[in-house]
């Protein structure tokens, strides 16, 4: 199976083993798993850093710092989501 492009694998569902078939749709599993938990960690950095930029004064510098750490953790976490949806469109053709 390594020598076997994923996308490949795909397109000849039906002339895997039940072996390889178990391997891709674990493998889907692991990636669907993947973006739904970091979409919940960019939601939940979205949330808090909206609400710290309701209450904080940005011309304030330690209260600045907690809000540029907080928009960090949030793009972070928006690029992780981004790499993996990415991935399972390019392995998979699902598009998260």
């Amino acid at each position: 199976m390594k020598a076997k492009n994923m996308s490949k694998l795909m397109e000849y569902l039906d002339t895997l083993t039940p072996l390889e078939k178990m391997e891709v749709d674990r493998a889907k599993s692991a990636y669907m798993g993947a973006v739904c938990g970091e979409t919940q960690a960019y939601v939940e950095a979205k949330e808090a850093y909206d609400e710290a930029r309701a209450h904080l004064d940005i011309n304030d510098p330690d209260e600045r710092e907690v809000l540029t750490t907080l928009l960090k953790s949030m793009m972070d976490a928006q690029s992780n989501v981004l790499v993996i949806a990415k991935e399972l469109e390019t392995h998979f053709n699902i598009i998260a």
